[in-house]
C-alpha cells in the first residue's frame, strides 16, 4: 500500500499537523507513505489558453505533471487544503484549475508529450484508489457548513480527484480555527482513523 500525502497549506498550521497526523497513522498500519508540501513546488496558474483540448495535455512546464504521476501511482491520497472564503487559493487553487486536465474521462492519464499508448490505461490507473480531504477555516459552526466555507473546497477537490478515478473516502473540516488554533482531541482521533482507513486498517 502507497500512499502520497499533500500538504497544500503555506503555513504549517492546522491543516498540516492533521495531514502529517493521517500520514503517521497510515504509516503506522503498514502503509509506505511519501510527503509532499505543495508550496514547495512550482505549480503555476492555468493561463486559459485551451492547449489542453486540443493537445490532451497542458503546455505549462512545472512541477504538476510530476505530481499528478505520483498520485495515479499512489493507491491513497491524503490531501489538506485549507479554505480561504469557501475555495483555496495559491498553489492550491492552481492545482485544482489545472488537475483535471491530466485525466481522460475515463480516468486515463494524459501527461505533455506523451499519447494514450505510452501511460498506463484507465483499468490499472483507475484501479482500487481512494482520498482522504482535510479542510480548515477560521469560521464556526454552524456558520462554515451554511456558507460553505468547509463543504466547498471538500466538493471541488472530490470532483478534482474523482476525474483521475480516485474515489473519496472521508474527509475531516477544522473549524473556529480563529478562537481554537490549535486541534481538538477529537479532531486528532478522526484524522488518525482516516490514516487507517486509507491503510485498509479500518
Amino acid at each position: 500500500m502507497r500512499i502520497i500525502a499533500i500538504d497544500a497549506s503555506p503555513r504549517h498550521g492546522v491543516v498540516s499537523h492533521s495531514v502529517e497526523t493521517a500520514a503517521a497513522a497510515a504509516q503506522a498500519a503498514g502503509a509506505e507513505v511519501e510527503r509532499v508540501r505543495l508550496y514547495d513546488l512550482e505549480i503555476r496558474t492555468c493561463t486559459g489558453c485551451g492547449m489542453c483540448r486540443i493537445t490532451d495535455a497542458c503546455k505549462i512546464g512545472d512541477d504538476l505533471p510530476s505530481l499528478v504521476e505520483r498520485i495515479a501511482s499512489a493507491d491513497g491520497v491524503i490531501l489538506g487544503i485549507p479554505a480561504y472564503f469557501r475555495k483555496p487559493e495559491g498553489a492550491s487553487a492552481a492545482f485544482l484549475d489545472r488537475v483535471n486536465g491530466y485525466f481522460a474521462s475515463s480516468g486515463q492519464l494524459r501527461l505533455p508529450g506523451m499519447g494514450p499508448r505510452e501511460v498506463a490505461h484507465a483499468p490499472v490507473v483507475r484501479d482500487a484508489r481512494r482520498a482522504v480531504i482535510i479542510t480548515a477555516c477560521a469560521a464556526p459552526e454552524p456558520l462554515a457548513t451554511f456558507f460553505g466555507y468547509t463543504t466547498g473546497p471538500v466538493r471541488q477537490l472530490r470532483a478534482a480527484l474523482g476525474s483521475g478515478g480516485i474515489r473519496t473516502v472521508g474527509s475531516l473540516a477544522v473549524t473556529d480555527t480563529w478562537r481554537h488554533p490549535e486541534v481538538h482531541e477529537w479532531e486528532e482521533d478522526k484524522a488518525r482513523s482516516l490514516g487507517r482507513i486509507l491503510a485498509g486498517k479500518i
